[in-house]
């Protein structure tokens, strides 16, 4: 519930305090919800939307790494 609360589907990133904006940063959603929007509401194309797919891209390996480093075979 927090994740989409401070992902910016409700109120705008722009509009919560600072610590808040830097808070919402380290979530994947926000990425999500701004992509959406500016396809859906704008019609941006690869080159707006590149920042984001960047940012959801370090999401995914970094994720993807800590899964990797924790995983352990059980025999």
């Amino acid at each position: 519930m927090v994740f989409i609360l401070m992902s910016g589907l409700f109120t705008p990133i722009r509009s919560m305090p600072e610590w808040a904006q830097l808070v919402s940063g380290a979530i994947p959603p926000r990425y999500f919800i701004d992509i959406m929007r500016n396809v859906y509401l704008k019609g941006g194309g690869f080159v707006d939307l590149a920042p984001n797919f960047f940012a959801l891209g370090g999401f995914v390996v970094v994720v993807n790494l800590i899964a990797i480093i924790s995983y352990k075979k059980r025999s």
